[in-house]
């Protein structure tokens, strides 16, 4: 797999556009933990599956004291980013990083829930996808939840198309320049997409079961499973 790579301004940068680009991106985290009520007053280990800037380990590490959490990211910039917001929110007793992907966490440890979100865009085949999903369940345990957030739907239809532009008309109101929200645009084109159906038959052959759709915005959708 080519090592997913992210200039360290634009980097640095990420959240303030993705609260722009996402709708109700900060309460995003807050709505994960509000799925996993089954662990929030309970020690756990929490996997968090490209774990980027740090917003999730930070959100999680704050209002989950008994939480242990490890993120997982293959670029550098973002490792450095997130380890700078652990150490000023005192969190590293709690929280770990690993660079690199999450096959190369070993299979015994086993974590109570795991976050993927805005990761699938940067696999862009059926193969991959599936083994990412059978890489997460490895390390989950029996009941554990799943919650993925990203962009999904299928770009030939009409219904997609219009979203999209209405999505470009949200980023433009919430005060990004055009050029830049054009840019977004073609970005996220080039990355890949699903459909619902694909994301459930997917995560059903991975060994996942009862999934729920709790979020949806645009080109965004959320939802959590749970391990067989």
């Amino acid at each position: 797999m080519n090592q997913i790579r992210f200039d360290l301004k634009k980097a640095a940068n990420y959240d303030n556009l993705a609260r722009k680009a996402v709708f109700g991106y900060d309460q995003l985290f807050t709505m994960v933990l509000s799925l996993l009520n089954e662990i929030q007053n309970k020690p756990a280990n929490v996997l968090v599956v490209g774990s980027g800037t740090g917003m999730e380990l930070i959100t999680f590490g704050n209002l989950m004291p008994n939480w242990n959490l490890t993120g997982v990211d293959p670029s550098e910039e973002m490792i450095k980013i997130s380890q700078a917001k652990i150490d000023y929110h005192k969190l590293n007793d709690r929280v770990k990083l690993k660079h690199g992907y999450i096959d190369n966490l070993p299979e015994s440890e086993k974590f109570d829930a795991a976050t993927l979100i805005f990761v699938l865009r940067f696999f862009p085949d059926r193969k991959k996808k599936l083994s990412l999903f059978q890489n997460i369940g490895k390390r989950l345990q029996p009941g554990a939840k799943l919650v993925i957030i990203d962009q999904y739907g299928d770009p030939s239809i009409d219904h997609f198309k219009y979203l999209l532009k209405a999505w470009i008309n949200f980023m433009k109101l919430e005060g990004v320049p055009l050029e830049l929200a054009k840019r977004i645009e073609a970005q996220a084109m080039e990355q890949s997409f699903f459909t619902e159906d694909e994301l459930l038959n997917l995560l059903s052959e991975a060994g996942f079961e009862k999934p729920n759709h709790f979020y949806n915005s645009f080109m965004h959708g959320g939802w959590v499973f749970q391990k067989k």
